[in-house]
């Protein structure tokens, strides 16, 4: 799949919060999401990064786009500056996945909410609930459960590290999409993963999709271009590189989330295994309730970075 170009899909921009003068944890209270496209010449000098908390730049720094064609985006500053930023989880030339010394460090930081362990998706939906979505079109709490699970056995390290036993805490899609942009830098130790990872370095866009497919589940993300019903499922269908993707969901599932024929242009984040129909035509089923949901308009931003 494909290499992550800008992992800056957001910035915190204040007026109060100073480099040097306030602490990290003081940043996000004092400061606004703002995306690259939203970025103005007022906020030069003022934006940072929320992962790292070190000043960030846009290039370019006044179009949209540049003469070599190249996307807005953020970027930091140098790593002698700042040095905080060496270990940055968003620097472009970082290493995928999360280390953790020990199993203290890897608990602390589940209690701190830096790091969500899913040990499987949630297969039905809660019996006491007739709808997932509240009157200001989030998911409710009800709907999202995430209640501490099973225990898990995690690698806390990149390579040939220990694994610990850990309680997992999320058992759907839809707790990733409620406070997405707090999630995205997160970390998330999926079903079948290989060790945790930023949320951000595993949502994968079926824009980049090849026949070279991953042989094991994963996060993908996807804009619904055409809703259908068969007798026994509905048809999801979102963009792909070939066209569409083909998801196959269940129709009382469907009724619960608000996807419907009204929602075509949303984006839908599914956690699959994709194969080829015909040989052509990339597909998926999701057969449990927990594994997708749309992702809220307002955060619609912040995923279009990644497509």
């Amino acid at each position: 799949m494909e290499k992550k170009e800008h992992r800056i899909l957001y910035a915190y921009f204040s007026d109060v919060w100073k480099y040097g003068e306030y602490s990290k944890e003081q940043l996000k209270p004092l400061s606004e999401e703002v995306a690259p496209e939203e970025f103005s010449q007022l906020m030069k000098g003022k934006v940072f990064c929320p992962v790292c908390a070190t000043p960030l730049s846009r290039t370019p720094n006044i179009d949209s786009i540049s003469k070599n064609n190249i996307t807005a985006h953020f970027k930091h500053g140098s790593k002698k500056k700042y040095p905080e930023s060496r270990s940055c989880g968003w620097r472009v030339n970082a290493k995928p996945g999360l280390n953790y010394t020990n199993e203290e460090s890897a608990v602390k930081a589940i209690e701190n909410k830096e790091l969500a362990i899913i040990n499987a998706w949630k297969a039905s939906p809660p019996s006491d609930s007739g709808t997932d979505i509240d009157d200001n079109g989030e998911y409710n709490k009800t709907a999202i459960e995430d209640n501490i699970g099973p225990q898990t056995e995690v690698p806390i390290a990149r390579h040939n590290g220990p694994s610990f036993s850990l309680p997992s805490n999320i058992s759907t899609v839809m707790a990733l999409c409620t406070n997405f942009p707090e999630n995205l830098k997160r970390g998330f130790f999926f079903p079948n993963s290989q060790y945790p990872m930023l949320l951000s370095d595993q949502l994968y866009s079926t824009k980049k999709l090849t026949k070279d497919l991953p042989n094991k589940e994963a996060l993908f993300f996807g804009k619904i271009i055409k809703f259908s019903h068969l007798s026994y499922r509905n048809v999801i269908e979102v963009e792909s590189s070939n066209g569409t993707l083909k998801i196959y969901s269940d129709k009382s599932f469907d009724l619960r989330k608000h996807i419907s024929f009204s929602s075509k242009g949303s984006y839908l984040l599914f956690s699959a295994k994709i194969y080829l129909e015909g040989g052509t035509v990339f597909a998926c089923k999701l057969d449990f309730w927990g594994a997708y949901a749309l992702l809220p308009k307002k955060y619609e931003k912040y995923i279009e970075v990644l497509v």
